[in-house]
């Protein structure tokens, strides 16, 4: 990624003042008045009143350390993007937050947070709530991207239409990604069943590769790969999620929040704060610095043409948060709904517990 922009530094200040005004600060009452995991239950209101002690101990002083945060976010794939513009860009002040990032595919990252061998990262809100039916304490704090995925046909193979589909395979990631989940609850929401699919299940790196050599007609689309396949003119798209779900329910569909778990909100309620208002800064940035973004990441995107770029700058910059995603993060509670309704989900975790609201409080 190339050093940051000569202006960088006025423009992250005047961004960060003003999102500190509208929702940083109230990220920080949000988060405390879910430290009782919003049972009701543990101290109520701690460090509100006048007089009190803070609840937190994060919040830097000229005599302490900053306080490390661990965000996994995954590799070679679009909801990455924003975390490494957090990194790369310095959207965190080094006297405050000492920020590393862990790099994984999104079922490794799903595994280390289960296991906490990762204290945060980008999560799929549907993995969210599988890990909550399974008694985590885990915590979906802000909407990082919404839904990007769609179908990407083979053009000349007479895929054109969903129903096509069930007279090819389709590749997707495993049954438990939020890409399968969406499909199959787009499905439902149409009056189709995916049990009337046949599916071929892989990480998207394999389902690229098997595309490329004519193995696979047709796969669920995840980006960057979507955007490979689709600048070369050789494939289309077709029932794209976003558009879908917005055309049924009239907000976009999510994607990826930043999770964590609620014992980590109470040990750095500060610094998730300042990360938290980062991330919405880091879309900001993407907005303002488009074509310097993405040509900065190529590598890490795998795009290796000025075309791919182009795609990739038209198709995958919107998706990027720059405000509290207020209508985003209440389709996340729809989406958890309708798949727990819809069998997808095994039963439907406390979404007022899963998500934390930064408005609140």
């Amino acid at each position: 990624m190339p050093d940051r922009i000569s202006d960088v530094a006025d423009w992250q200040t005047d961004r960060r003042r003003v999102l500190k005004t509208i929702s940083g600060l109230a990220v920080t009452g949000g988060l405390a008045g879910c430290a009782s995991g919003g049972s009701g239950g543990g101290s109520e209101g701690a460090g509100e009143g006048e007089g009190e002690s803070p609840a937190a101990t994060d919040t830097p002083t000229a005599t302490t350390t900053p306080t490390p945060i661990t965000f996994g976010t995954p590799n070679a794939a679009a909801a990455g993007v924003s975390p490494r513009v957090v990194r790369d860009q310095g959207l965190v002040p080094d006297d405050e937050i000492d920020l590393s990032l862990e790099f994984g595919p999104p079922p490794e990252l799903f595994t280390k947070l289960q296991g906490r061998a990762i204290e945060s990262s980008t999560f799929p809100v549907i993995s969210g709530a599988r890990l909550a039916n399974q008694g985590a304490d885990v915590r979906l704090l802000q909407p990082v991207a919404r839904s990007f995925n769609s179908i990407i046909a083979r053009k000349g193979v007479g895929l054109s239409s969903v129903e096509d589909l069930r007279e090819t395979t389709l590749g997707s990631m495993p049954k438990n990604t939020a890409p399968f989940t969406h499909f199959a609850l787009l499905l439902a929401l149409e009056g189709m069943d995916h049990e009337n699919f046949e599916f071929q299940f892989g990480p998207p790196p394999v389902l690229f590769g098997q595309m490329k050599k004519g193995e696979l007609d047709a796969m669920i689309g995840v980006e960057p790969f979507s955007t490979r396949l689709l600048a070369t003119d050789e494939y289309r798209e077709f029932f794209v999620f976003n558009e879908r779900w917005n055309e049924r329910r009239g907000t976009d569909m999510p994607l990826v929040e930043a999770a964590t778990y609620q014992s980590t909100i109470d040990q750095k309620r500060a610094a998730f704060d300042t990360f938290l208002t980062s991330l919405l800064e880091a879309g900001q940035y993407i907005q303002d610095n488009r074509r310097t973004v993405f040509e900065g990441y190529t590598d890490m995107l795998g795009l290796q043409t000025d075309s791919q770029v182009d795609l990739a700058i038209e198709r995958i910059s919107p998706i990027y948060p720059t405000e509290f995603a207020t209508e985003l993060r209440e389709s996340g509670k729809e989406v958890v709904r309708l798949a727990a309704e819809e069998g997808l989900l095994e039963s439907e975790p406390d979404v007022d517990e899963l998500f934390v609201d930064p408005r609140s409080g």
